[in-house]
């Protein structure tokens, strides 16, 4: 782990702030790439800006709240995060699905066909997001046997790297949702499918890394983010097996 990446004089570049300016960036090219033949670049720009403000904002107090034993009433930690790191995934995605709504619903905007654009930067911009996390020391696993295993200042043994695991779940999922869309993206009738997998393979990839995380028991063996992501597996399957019955009976020839 590596909290601070370099040294510019008398300033020091923090991991976890220069992974999350990263991913920014790289969101906002994305959003730029796939939305700028269709909309117009100041909409997408400008809902990105909005959503990624409200992603931030609400990400940090739900890692605070739920993890409000390490920070208490210091406010000065809720606002440092080059050096109290920490964001929660669900947290972010309620808040920036939220805004974006309210942005696009007073545009007059189609908004399941924005959101799949949103989707893929948003699973891009998580794979850097992790790895400021690893790297900033926000988290780490289970203790492990396995040679990959990373040593935590200050705590004996080694421990499974499960952000830099997640960091690669993001990147395969970004690639499989790229290919995705630009099969369907002509397709009015599909808006919002991308949407739908992002939801699935986001809260799957949840429920498996959760195994490799030291969580508090919310209920028998599961944390409170595997419970959570249960019902929206269930609902995503359910939408997506109605929406593959739907599309099966249009395509059947009528009887005469």
């Amino acid at each position: 782990m590596k909290p601070i990446l370099f040294t510019i004089g008398p300033f020091n570049v923090f991991a976890f702030g220069f992974f999350l300016a990263l991913s920014f960036l790289f969101s906002t090219y994305i959003i730029w790439k796939y939305g700028k033949d269709e909309l117009s670049e100041d909409l997408f720009l400008d809902g990105f800006l909005y959503t990624a403000v409200g992603m931030l904002f609400s990400a940090r107090a739900v890692y605070i709240a739920t993890h409000f034993n390490q920070f208490g009433t210091n406010i000065l930690k809720y606002l440092v995060m080059r050096e109290y790191p920490g964001l929660s995934l669900f947290g972010g995605l309620a808040g920036g699905v939220l805004v974006l709504w309210f942005f696009l619903r007073r545009r007059k905007v189609s908004f399941l066909h924005i959101t799949d654009i949103f989707a893929l930067a948003f699973t891009f911009s998580l794979a850097f997001a992790k790895l400021g996390e690893f790297l900033g020391g926000a988290g780490f696993g289970v203790k492990t046997t396995l040679p990959w295993g990373v040593r935590i200042i200050g705590l004996p043994g080694k421990y499974h790297p499960v952000e830099l695991y997640e960091m690669l779940s993001f990147l395969g999922i970004f690639i499989f949702l790229s290919f995705v869309y630009r099969k369907i993206r002509k397709d009015k009738s599909k808006e919002g499918f991308t949407s739908l997998l992002f939801l699935l393979f986001l809260s799957l990839e949840t429920l498996f890394f959760e195994l490799f995380k030291e969580k508090s028991l919310f209920w028998s063996s599961l944390s409170f983010k595997q419970i959570f992501t249960l019902p929206v597996i269930f609902a995503v399957l359910t939408i997506l097996l109605l929406q593959i019955k739907k599309r099966g009976k249009e395509g059947k020839p009528v009887k005469k």
